[in-house]
């Protein structure tokens, strides 16, 4: 009798071994009964199949994107509702509002940025160097009545510190004046000791009024200029659709009530900066410095949140999506910033690579006044948001370094052409005798300590009337 053979590693469903059994020959048999009981939750037989194949010990088969999987939810302490989804499915949440801004440079920056200058002072604008001027003045004035500063002056100052980060940004500041680590266009634009006494008086605030303001601002000192400094990154350019926000520690270890320690960075210690950039670009669209713990916050809420939204502030209601690490997000601030048509990406810590570009050819030096060190971070910042603006506005694609000289060059440029014009005046009222006050012969070839007004012609120096030439005011000593 012909016997039916069951085909081998195969597992059959309940009606495929049915079926192979009743054809069975009774010789085939070992006399017992069987029996099946088919049960409701039985599937197909192709599904049985395809799920029956697999070997006992392999793996699961992992389930492919986007199949349709029931989503999966669960319920927090606090009532908030989290719903599991599959990635690269579109969310309706995300969906809810689209970017409704032009991102870029904005028309105010477009109009006045010409040069590199101009994209500088769109951000530290002059009437906030005139701020500074007026004040270091001010404070100079306390021991040294007859000390000034002009607006081109300052600038000047401020080009000595770009062209020393792109130049020897190791070392102290005066090593550029030194005969060993020289640097020609420092010691042209300025005198050592020149620079050393506006350092020293370098102030941004009225001293006199500044103990009534530290009452409710720690950062009293500098707090006006930041503010504006704010201001004029948010009104020349316009993020786009993606922002980010971040820390940043600028490394100083100045004596400062807000100073910070953090193991995880490369400075360990300095002045903690919360940061607001556009994720294309780069550009820094807002920042605020770390005051540690506000008093103005009532019980319950949380750092972070009130950090984000304040950031945030001036670029939400455009459809934006915001990312953040894990310390600033939370389903609270997801629903505030939804109230808002802006969407939350939350990430893990990285280190993000747009916070990393004031790093390179950085103004820091060292310093014992943390207003100083926080001006320091404010140029870094003004002259990389400066080279975006430049680059967008222009289309220019040089290199970072090259738009750091332009710009020093620039800054520098009004101050030494006045700086020409003085001398040249000096040299006219030198040839031309004129109303000074007297001073003691410098020549003294054919006198006794004569007094003299008038200067020679050749060699500047005060020369009386015996010891000159008869025909030309020009001493006996140049005359030979």
């Amino acid at each position: 009798m012909a016997s039916v053979s069951l085909p081998r590693r195969k597992n059959l469903s309940t009606q495929q071994a049915l079926a192979l059994l009743q054809e069975m020959d009774e010789a085939d048999s070992d006399g017992g009964e069987v029996s099946f009981v088919q049960q409701a939750t039985d599937t197909s037989s192709e599904e049985s199949e395809k799920e029956t194949e697999q070997e006992p010990n392999m793996p699961p088969r992992k389930r492919p994107r986007g199949t349709g999987k029931p989503s999966q939810s669960h319920t927090a302490k606090d009532g908030t509702v989290c719903v599991e989804e599959d990635i690269g499915m579109p969310s309706a949440v995300a969906n809810c509002s689209s970017f409704t801004a032009q991102a870029g440079p904005t028309k105010f920056a477009k109009r006045k940025i010409t040069s590199v200058l101009q994209s500088f002072l769109c951000l530290l604008d002059v009437g906030m160097l005139q701020t500074i001027r007026k004040c270091t003045v001010h404070q100079a004035r306390r021991t040294e009545p007859d000390w000034n500063l002009s607006v081109h002056e300052l600038m000047a100052f401020i080009s000595i510190l770009f062209v020393r980060a792109i130049m020897c940004p190791v070392g102290a500041i005066v090593d550029c004046w030194s005969e060993r680590f020289l640097v020609p266009v420092i010691k042209e634009t300025m005198p050592r000791d020149r620079f050393i006494s506006i350092m020293q008086h370098l102030r941004f605030d009225d001293k006199d009024t500044r103990a009534e303001r530290v009452k409710t601002d720690k950062c009293a000192a500098i707090s006006d200029i930041w503010t504006r400094f704010n201001e004029n990154c948010a009104k020349s350019f316009t993020p786009g659709e993606h922002m980010t926000i971040d820390e940043q520690l600028f490394p100083t270890k100045v004596r400062c009530p807000f100073t910070q320690y953090i193991a995880t960075k490369s400075g360990k210690f300095g002045i903690k900066f919360w940061m607001a950039t556009d994720l294309d670009t780069k550009y820094v669209c807002s920042a605020s410095p770390y005051l540690g713990k506000d008093p103005s916050c009532q019980k319950g809420e949380r750092l972070a949140e009130n950090v984000v939204m304040k950031l945030m502030e001036p670029f939400l209601d455009d459809g934006r999506n915001v990312t953040t690490d894990n310390f600033f997000t939370s389903p609270s601030l997801s629903h505030r910033l939804l109230q808002r048509k802006t969407t939350l990406l939350g990430t893990v810590n990285k280190v993000r690579r747009e916070l990393q570009l004031a790093r390179m050819y950085s103004v820091r030096a060292a310093t014992h006044r943390w207003p100083v060190a926080v001006f320091y971070n404010m140029l870094d910042l003004a002259a990389v948001n400066a080279y975006i603006l430049y680059k967008a506005c222009t289309g220019w694609t040089g290199k970072r370094r090259l738009f750091l000289s332009l710009l020093a060059q620039e800054l520098r440029c009004r101050f030494m052409q006045h700086k020409d014009i003085l001398a040249q005046r000096q040299v006219a009222e030198a040839a031309v005798p004129g109303t000074v006050k007297t001073t003691q012969c410098q020549v003294q070839e054919s006198c006794n300590r004569n007094r003299s007004r008038f200067t020679c012609a050749t060699c500047k120096k005060f020369t009386c009337a015996k010891c000159r030439d008869d025909g030309h005011w020009v001493c006996k000593r140049c005359k030979v």
